[in-house]
């Protein structure tokens, strides 16, 4: 049984990622905003379903939750490459705060935690999984990596 404090931060990140999250705003798929808008959308399908294990709204099942946790580590370096320096000519809509170009070393030490957090819990699921507790803590890890990398420097 999860606790409330899991629970809660379960729901909070599948709600604010739904709400304000992958794809809210329309940009050219071929633009880098277009590009990694698609990339955090397909983290989400992958993030949503062992959320949802998680928290009760979904039975668990450890074979389908390991397939997500490893779609998501295959995926984990890729929307880094979209970031790319603001261009006051450029029409498309933007959901990154200045800060990410501010303070890029800020930004980079949490896209770093995100990918360990991800690789640990991909490491975790490889070897097999019967339960949720097993994998709970690894997951809160990268939800709280998303979570702090939205706080900081996301829209």
């Amino acid at each position: 049984m999860q606790s409330v404090s899991t629970r809660k931060i379960l729901s909070c990140l599948s709600l604010t990622l739904l709400l304000t999250g992958c794809g809210s705003q329309s940009a050219d798929p071929d633009s880098a905003e277009g590009q990694r808008q698609a990339v955090f959308k397909q983290f989400l399908a992958h993030s949503e379903p062992m959320g949802g294990m998680l928290s009760g709204r979904l039975a668990f099942d450890g074979e389908v939750f390991a397939s997500h946790a490893s779609q998501l580590a295959e995926l984990a370096d890729a929307p880094w490459e979209h970031f790319p320096e603001p261009d006051q000519n450029n029409p498309q809509p933007n959901t990154a705060l200045p800060e990410v170009w501010s303070d890029a070393d800020g930004f980079a030490e949490l896209i770093t935690q995100y990918q360990a957090a991800v690789a640990d819990l991909s490491l975790i699921t490889a070897a097999g999984i019967d339960s949720p507790e097993q994998v709970t803590p690894a997951m809160q890890a990268v939800q709280q990596a998303c979570k702090a990398c939205h706080d900081g420097y996301r829209r």
